[in-house]
């Protein structure tokens, strides 16, 4: 059954000024031990909490729910510089017997670890981490989008659901998710700076082939997190559709001496007075005979065009992808 801290969920803590100490961190442990265990945003104990739970901007720790059960209970600040305590043995208080309490978190209705969202915005987002190609990991790792403890729920959802080809591990993969996180080891988010989204080409289904010609830069048409496509492309001769080509021109200078030949005649008639008739003209030809000969005629056509690629991006708003802790 599931319980709660007496005390800490829904609480609030001030730092040593008496100012509400923003984002402090509660570390949950089997009783009298230093292994963590996971907390819930459900009755249920369906939806886990990032570990460590963090407050919120006014020091308000919200509600979490935990397995029945002893517990040590530990409290830092933000930057963990300040312990506020370490109870090493807590019960949690909660339902013990019987039905689970109703209510709750539906967890169909919140976000989850690993979950995309897209925003027409620039910056960081509290909860969230930027899908850019930089890196994840513990406080200690290093990281370069973020590192906190808050990342390990994430680290572990990308180590376990994408290869290294897409989420690499500094160093290489190890031994497991966890292994590789207590180990400081940083994980490459997925690099989605102007890629627009797309379905895959199988989807639970059978390949319907609408990227099979697709270029694959990472990955496959039905790999998740995968890159395809191209922002220009250069046309290819077969792309180019079939098409002829028309010119003009003269034909060359006649290099042989040629000569038409004309047939002239009369018909034969008579004369008055009497007589014979006779011929009133005769056959002529001007010039010489010509040799058989050809005539030549010379086509060009102009080169057109700059070979350059073209654009294939569609008209788009670009935004930010980010992705929860």
């Amino acid at each position: 059954m599931a319980g709660t801290l007496f005390g800490l969920s829904l609480s609030q803590r001030v730092d040593l000024n008496g100012m509400p100490s923003a984002g402090w961190r509660l570390y949950l442990y089997q009783a009298n031990t230093s292994t963590p265990v996971n907390s819930y945003q459900d009755t249920a104990l369906t939806v886990l909490n990032p570990w460590p739970i963090a407050a919120d901007a006014y020091g308000m720790m919200r509600q979490f729910w935990l397995a029945d059960g002893s517990y040590r209970a530990r409290a830092t600040s933000s930057d963990g510089s300040i312990t506020y305590f370490d109870q090493q043995t807590i019960l949690a208080l909660g339902a013990s017997s019987g039905a689970l309490p109703t209510g709750g978190v539906d967890p169909t209705a919140i976000h989850q670890t690993g979950d995309v969202m897209w925003l027409d915005r620039q910056g960081t987002r509290t909860g969230w981490v930027r899908d850019n190609g930089r890196t994840l990991g513990s406080a200690t790792s290093g990281a370069s989008e973020r590192a906190n403890a808050d990342c390990q729920a994430l680290f572990e959802f990308l180590w376990n659901n994408f290869p290294d080809s897409i989420c690499a591990v500094g160093s290489g993969r190890g031994l497991s998710s966890l292994a590789d996180w207590t180990g400081s080891k940083q994980i490459t988010l997925p690099d989605h700076r102007g890629f627009v989204l797309i379905g895959l080409d199988d989807m639970g289904n059978s390949a319907a082939g609408r990227l099979t010609s697709v270029p694959v830069s990472i990955g496959s048409v039905t790999t998740p997190g995968s890159a395809i496509g191209e922002s220009t492309h250069l046309t290819t001769t077969g792309e180019m559709p079939a098409h002829s080509h028309t010119a003009s021109g003269t034909t060359g200078g006649q290099s042989v001496g040629h000569t038409h030949t004309q047939i002239a005649s009369v018909s034969v008639g008579s004369y008055a007075g009497g007589g014979s008739n006779g011929p009133l003209g005769n056959n002529s030809q001007t010039g010489g005979p010509s040799n058989d000969h050809t005539h030549s005629i010379n086509l060009t056509t102009d080169a057109n065009g700059g070979g350059g690629a073209h654009n294939n991006v569609q008209l788009s708003v670009p935004g930010t992808y980010y992705r929860k802790l």
